[in-house]
């Protein structure tokens, strides 16, 4: 199981520097950050929804909502 875990933990740091770099270079194209992250804010409930039923999705959104999300080192803002 711990051979299991130390992938699934690469592969989801992978995948989130994957993103995160892409996120960037949207962000460089369009000049807008706002939009890029709506965007991708977008994407990822829609697949929750799909994924989630009404109430594991609530409970899910509701917990993002209180979390307290730092900011990133460098801003993304033009």
């Amino acid at each position: 199981m711990m051979d299991e875990d130390k992938i699934m933990d690469e592969e989801m740091r992978d995948l989130n520097e994957k993103i995160y770099k892409e996120a960037g270079e949207h962000n460089e194209r369009v000049r807008d950050s706002m939009l890029v992250a709506t965007t991708y804010l977008a994407v990822g409930s829609r697949i929750l929804r799909t994924l989630l039923d009404e109430g594991n999705y609530k409970r899910f959104m509701d917990t993002i909502a209180e979390e307290n999300v730092k900011p990133l080192k460098r801003p993304l803002l033009h």
